[in-house]
């Protein structure tokens, strides 16, 4: 496959995968659940028949389950499939936070905003000697 699924086409695959397990489990029990008087090979035969034909459907569509999942899998892990999504609310939020960081940069360009002085000290920035006399005293 070269182009990804759509999460929307990846779900209704699921959804369809699912409603023929469902739909071939039915037919095979209500074949099942048929009187068999057994005066006929060939009503038995048929019936065999059927209920093989729907096991076989039924196989099909546990396979293409797990390719399905297998699929899904492989877009997770290698980042080509979206879990998260991005919603509306969330798309409108990371649009006003831009919004805000450029009106504040542009208030700093201007010299509106004044850098905060709140900067957090730098201990490399001590006086050497100092540093040494700790250091003598740790040993």
């Amino acid at each position: 496959m070269d182009s990804c699924p759509t999460a929307k086409e990846l779900l209704d695959r699921v959804d369809y995968d699912i409603s023929q397990l469902l739909q071939r489990f039915e037919n095979i029990v209500a074949i099942a659940a048929n009187k068999f008087d057994g005066t006929s090979h060939v009503d038995a035969a048929v019936e065999a028949f059927q209920i093989d034909v729907e096991s076989t459907a039924l196989i099909r569509a546990s396979e293409d389950l797990l390719a399905l999942h297998r699929l899904m899998k492989e877009l997770w892990l290698f980042g080509k499939l979206d879990t998260l999504g991005e919603d509306e609310r969330d798309v409108q939020r990371r649009e006003k936070l831009e919004e805000d960081v450029t009106a504040i940069q542009s208030a700093l360009d201007k010299g509106l905003l004044m850098p905060s002085s709140d900067e957090p000290e730098d201990h490399e920035t001590e006086d050497p000697e100092n540093s040494k006399n700790s250091e003598q005293s740790d040993k």
